[in-house]
């Protein structure tokens, strides 16, 4: 660790003392912010040197009935990679988040490959009910939610799996 990502991390916190941050490693970074919080600590990221977003990271934690977001942000200028973490409820009614892509234009794929495989709507995203990956007869099955019962839907899909006996449920598909 060099002190370039300490002082990245207080420089931060100074100015959003809402959040939590430590130096994971050398060049890595890493944030805890509340969801209502998101925009304003990923504009604060944006304006300190951030300038791209690599991915957003769905985390279905089932257990304890959320859903985690990683926002994934790259610093050209320094060199670091940052973790920008938040949590919301998983209860698809409640599993909503404002846009992003006005912060990080790349946003909006990784809104609407979450929306389609975790059932996460990004408020202000006007393409979320647009087909993106999945098709209209799979659109509401969120397939990457740990509740998801694949076999069931590979049996449904590919006819081919019919032969299987029913009650056996270690099949390597």
């Amino acid at each position: 660790m060099t002190m370039k990502e300490q002082e990245i991390v207080e420089m931060i916190l100074k100015k959003a003392p809402y959040a939590e941050g430590k130096v994971r490693r050398e060049r890595r970074i890493e944030f805890k912010v509340p969801a209502d919080r998101i925009r304003d600590f990923l504009t604060l990221m944006k304006e300190s040197g951030f300038e791209l977003m690599l991915q957003i990271t769905p985390v279905d934690w089932i257990k304890e009935g959320e859903i985690e977001l990683i926002y994934q942000i790259w610093s050209v200028t320094h060199k670091i990679h940052a973790m920008v973490k938040t949590r919301i409820p998983r209860e698809l009614e409640k599993a909503r988040m404002p846009t992003v892509k006005d912060i990080y234009p790349a946003a909006e794929t990784y809104e609407r490959d979450a929306h389609e495989f975790f059932g996460v709507y990004f408020e202000g995203n006007e393409k979320m009910e647009m087909p993106w990956i999945l098709d209209d007869t799979e659109r509401g099955t969120y397939p990457l939610r740990k509740d998801f019962d694949m076999l069931s839907y590979v049996k449904k899909k590919y006819k081919i799996l019919d032969r299987f006996d029913e009650n056996k449920d270690n099949y390597v598909i």
